[in-house]
C-alpha cells in the first residue's frame, strides 16, 4: 500500500471517528432538556418486597459492615442475600458480620459459593433464585441508593411505566486526582448518555448497581442473568430491549458509587468494561437489532456499547501515520489540514458542554478544565488497555473476571507489568522530535509530541501504579 495512502487513513483514523463522539455526546448532552422526570402516582397496595442482592468476592470486610448497617437504617420491606465468592478462610469473619446484623434485627442471609462459575453474573443468579422479593436490586458493598428511589421505582414497576427504572450514578469520594477527576467526568457523563438519552426518548441501559428490577421479568421472562458474559448490566439491558421491556431513568434519586482512587484500579475497571461492552455488543446484536424499538434506538444502543471504539481506531490510527512518516517523510498534518478542521470544532463544542455541565458541581472553571484535562490524559493513557480487551472480546478470548480493587486492596500491587505507557509516551515523544528535524515536517511531529503528553503526564503522576499489576 502507498504511503500517502496509509498516512490518510491513519488520520482519517484518528480524526472521524472522536469527532463523531464528541458531536454524538454534545447532542446528547443538549437533549438532557427534553427529559421530564416521571412522577409516580401509585396510591394501592402496600408496596412488595425489595430483595437487596450483594455479591462479594475478597472484599474489605468492613465495606461489607458499613453497606448492611446502611441497609439496617431503610424502613421498606426488605431482604438482603450476600452472595460470597471468597475463599473458605474468610468465610468465619463474614460469617461474624452477617450474624451481628441479623441479631439486629435485619432479615440478611449469606450464600456462600464454592466454585465461582460466572463469576459476578453466576453469584447474581444465585441470589436471584434464592430470593423472594417483587423487586430486585444489586448492590455493590461500597454504593449507596436513596430509600426514596427504591420506593418511587417500585410504584413506577406497579403502574406498570416500567420493568426497570434507573437511578442517577454520582461519585461517593473525590479524595485524590484521579477520583476527582473521575467523579468530574462522571458528572457530564451521565448527562448524556441517561438524562440526554432518556430526554430523546430513547432506551437506556440499566447500572449494575443503581437499577431496581421487576423480579418476574428477570426470573421467568430472561431465566436470570447470561453467565458467560461479564457486564451484567450491559447484557440483561440488551435482552430486556428484545422484549420491548422499558428500562425508565429517574434522575432525581442517586446511587452513590466509590470511583477508583488510583490509576491501577481505574485501569483494571476500564479493561473490564471496555471488554464487557464489545462482548455484549457481539453476543447480543441479534437482540438489539430485532428489538421492537425504532431503527435509530437500536443503533443508538449498539453506539452505547461501541462507545470504546474511537479510543482503540485511535491508536491504531496513530501507528499507521507513524509508519506513513518513516516509509514516506511527508508533513501529513499540514498537507491534509482541513481534515482536522471537524475535530477541532467537534472538541471545542464536546469542552463547551462539559464545562456547561460541571457548572452545577463546581463554579470554579479553572478547575473544572484542570480536571477535564487529566480526564483526557487518563483516557489517552489507557487506550492501550482498552485496544488490548476489545482485541480480546473481537477474537472471542476468555476474560478473567477482576473486581475493581477497593478500601485497603487499592493500596496492593501484584508484582510487575510492561508499561506499555511509559512505552508509548517516551516512543511518541522522541519520534515527533525527530519528525521535527526534517525539514517541513513541523507539524505532524508537534501533533505527535502533543500526542505523547497524555502518556507522560500519566507516568509522571501515577508511575507505580503504570508500572505495577
Amino acid at each position: 500500500m502507498d504511503a500517502a495512502i496509509i498516512g490518510i487513513i491513519g488520520l482519517v483514523l484518528i480524526m472521524v471517528p472522536s469527532a463523531i463522539l464528541f458531536l454524538f455526546q454534545t447532542i446528547m448532552y443538549h437533549s438532557k432538556k427534553k427529559y421530564r422526570l416521571p412522577t409516580p402516582k401509585y396510591n394501592g397496595a402496600r408496596l412488595g418486597r425489595v430483595s437487596i442482592i450483594i455479591p462479594i468476592r475478597k472484599e474489605p470486610f468492613e465495606l461489607l459492615y458499613e453497606a448492611l448497617a446502611f441497609l439496617s437504617q431503610l424502613k421498606i420491606d426488605k431482604e438482603v442475600i450476600v452472595v460470597s465468592d471468597d475463599p473458605p478462610e474468610s468465610l468465619d469473619q463474614i460469617r461474624n458480620i452477617i450474624e451481628k446484623w441479623r441479631e439486629k434485627g435485619l432479615d440478611v442471609s449469606l450464600i456462600w459459593r464454592s466454585e465461582t462459575r460466572g463469576f459476578r453474573t453466576g453469584a447474581l443468579n444465585v441470589g436471584l433464585y434464592a430470593s423472594s422479593g417483587r423487586y430486585i436490586y444489586i448492590m455493590d458493598v461500597d454504593s449507596r441508593i436513596d430509600e426514596e428511589f427504591l420506593v418511587n421505582a417500585a410504584k413506577l414497576i406497579e403502574e406498570g411505566e416500567a420493568d426497570a427504572v434507573v437511578a442517577r450514578w454520582a461519585p461517593k469520594n473525590r479524595d485524590s486526582r484521579i477520583a476527582e477527576a473521575i467523579a468530574y467526568s462522571m458528572k457530564f457523563v451521565v448527562d448524556t448518555i441517561y438524562k440526554g438519552r432518556a430526554g430523546r426518548g430513547l432506551p437506556v441501559f440499566p447500572l449494575g448497581t443503581g437499577t431496581l428490577y421487576k423480579a418476574e421479568v428477570l426470573k421467568k421472562e430472561l431465566r436470570g442473568w447470561d453467565e458467560k458474559r461479564i457486564q451484567d448490566d450491559m447484557e440483561i439491558g440488551a435482552r430486556l430491549m428484545r422484549l420491548g421491556k422499558r428500562i425508565l431513568y429517574f434522575d432525581r434519586n442517586k446511587v452513590l458509587v466509590e470511583v477508583p482512587r488510583r490509576y491501577r484500579s481505574l485501569r483494571i475497571q476500564q479493561e473490564r468494561w471496555a471488554y464487557g461492552a464489545l462482548d455484549v455488543a457481539l453476543s447480543r446484536f441479534k437482540d438489539i437489532i430485532l428489538a421492537p424499538y425504532p431503527l435509530f434506538a437500536r443503533l443508538d444502543s449498539l453506539v452505547f456499547l461501541l462507545q470504546y471504539t474511537p479510543a482503540v481506531l485511535g491508536i491504531i490510527g496513530v501507528l499507521m501515520l507513524a509508519i506513513a512518516c518513516i516509509l514516506s517523510p511527508i508533513d501529513y498534518l499540514q498537507l491534509y489540514w482541513f481534515m482536522g478542521i471537524p475535530w477541532i470544532v467537534s472538541a471545542a463544542v464536546y469542552a463547551y458542554s462539559y464545562i456547561d455541565s460541571l457548572r452545577e458541581l463546581d463554579n470554579s472553571t479553572w478547575r473544572i478544565i484542570v480536571n477535564l484535562g487529566r480526564s483526557s490524559a487518563t483516557t489517552v493513557s489507557l487506550t492501550p488497555t482498552l485496544t488490548y480487551a476489545s482485541f480480546k472480546a473481537l477474537l472471542r478470548r476468555p476474560f478473567i473476571y477482576k473486581r475493581t480493587p477497593k478500601g485497603k486492596h487499592e493500596e496492593k500491587t501484584h508484582g510487575y507489568r510492561v508499561p506499555w505507557e511509559l512505552i508509548i509516551g517516551v516512543s511518541a515523544f522522541l519520534f515527533g522530535l525527530y519528525l521535527c528535524l526534517i525539514p517541513h515536517i513541523i507539524y505532524t511531529g508537534l501533533w505527535f509530541v502533543t500526542y505523547s503528553l497524555g502518556y507522560i503526564y500519566s507516568c509522571y503522576r501515577w508511575f507505580e501504579d503504570i508500572t505495577r499489576r
